[in-house]
């Protein structure tokens, strides 16, 4: 029990980094979150993969190859790590999402990390996309990195103070006039609000009309 405990806490983190070469901006988000992940990680060991298409030959996967190992040299060189990382480099042919969940099933790994070129939205990045298909596939968590959102303008409701005006009349009127001249305006912001009545139970049948200003009709 001893020993297989003693291994078991000396495994490294395995984290599976899937990139597009031919979609530079998903491929960007998605090694920089991977390396963010990585430097929170005191043992970590990165796979990275390329999946070209079923039909590419030899000569397209070598080329391949080296561009794959080209654009991690660069990107570990442009985005420095306080912890040493082991890294290792994969190219295979087929369906995108199959062969990056089956590589991360290959190698054990904790965590699959693809990206996004899209605005931070859940119907715009996953429908039909292979981040989609991955978290269909994956027997890991996957973590799906994009672009930042837009700021977007605050959505903290706010609720108005009742009018004074407006008290006034409905006391006045025991209810049966709602708003005050200027709320009954039809441009006004109020306008929202569709019928309001107040009276005693048990209700006349004259009930008011739904009008716009709330009065007894």
């Amino acid at each position: 029990m001893s020993n297989a405990a003693a291994i078991n806490t000396e495994r490294s983190f395995v984290l599976v980094l899937g990139l597009d070469l031919n979609d530079q901006q998903s491929s960007g988000h998605a090694f920089d979150q991977a390396l963010r992940i990585a430097a929170r990680i005191e043992r970590c060991e990165l796979h990275v993969v390329y999946v070209l298409q079923p039909e590419a030959g030899a000569e397209k996967s070598g080329e391949a190859a080296g561009l794959l190992k080209l654009y991690v040299s660069e990107k570990a060189t442009a985005l420095p790590l306080a912890v040493p990382l082991r890294a290792g480099i994969h190219v295979r042919r087929g369906d995108a999402a199959k062969e990056i969940a089956q590589l991360a099933a290959d190698v054990g790994a904790d965590m699959i990390v693809v990206g996004t070129h899209k605005a931070p939205h859940l119907r715009s990045i996953f429908l039909g996309s292979t981040a989609e298909r991955v978290l269909a596939t994956a027997t890991c968590p996957v973590f799906v990195a994009g672009p930042r959102p837009k700021p977007q303008p605050s959505h903290v409701i706010t609720i108005e103070g009742p009018c004074p005006d407006c008290v006034e009349s409905r006391n006045a009127t025991q209810g049966r006039a709602w708003w005050c001249a200027r709320h009954s305006e039809r441009h006004h912001l109020r306008r929202h609000h569709v019928y309001s009545y107040h009276s005693a139970l048990p209700f006349g049948d004259h009930d008011s009309e739904v009008t716009p200003i709330g009065v007894d009709a």
